[in-house]
């Protein structure tokens, strides 16, 4: 169920005609359904119960900030690619320690941030990549959570430009690989393997 209905020919969201938001203020306009929001993220909860789990809004979806506070208020984490996506989540009120920093290529510079940020976790793509966390890490006197990404080196059968999931993508490490790394993660004394990602 969602909050969009046509009444009468007119398109409305929670009620609100949507050609009337259009006239005060200007088209190409977004218009966003918090109660939609706020159903979907309970049906998705609680599809997993009893369980309680963590939920991490994929932020590369949609960063708008009305958007993840509403989704913080629901008690949700984000998952960011940057540390501009980080600075966004805390803006719209998720806590750091609720908030996965994912993606390939993080520089120094955005790993010290997360670091000093103290974001939750932060999902490794390769070996080079967990060795500059641990060296940072290190010289910052910190213990950072980690998740290793694994390749299955499956396709989904889409766009061969789209797929991430094949060994000759750039995304993530072989199961051989993840399995060595995480086995020396788990003897670091700056990194703390809790997840495998995928």
């Amino acid at each position: 169920m969602h909050h969009f209905a046509y009444k009468n020919g007119r398109l409305h969201c929670e009620g609100v005609a949507l050609d009337d938001i259009a006239a005060r203020f200007g088209t190409p306009v977004y218009v966003y359904s918090s109660q939609t929001l706020e159903r979907h993220y309970t049906v998705f909860e609680q599809a997993f119960a009893p369980r309680k789990v963590k939920i991490a809004y994929a932020m590369k979806a949609n960063s708008n900030v009305a958007v993840l506070r509403t989704l913080a208020k629901l008690g949700a984490g984000a998952d960011t690619v940057s540390a501009g996506e980080v600075r966004r989540a805390i803006a719209a009120g998720i806590p750091a320690e609720k908030i996965v920093l994912s993606g390939v290529g993080k520089t120094r510079d955005e790993l010290e941030y997360a670091l000093e940020t103290g974001v939750g976790q932060i999902n490794i793509e390769s070996e080079p990549e967990m060795n500059l966390l641990e060296q940072v890490a290190k010289e910052m006197g910190r213990r950072q959570k980690i998740a290793i990404r694994v390749n299955p080196d499956v396709g989904a059968g889409g766009h061969a430009k789209i797929t991430t999931g094949k060994s000759e993508n750039k995304f993530g490490v072989s199961f051989e690989t993840a399995s060595r790394l995480y086995a020396r993660a788990a003897n670091s004394a700056h990194l703390e393997p809790i997840a495998i990602a995928c």
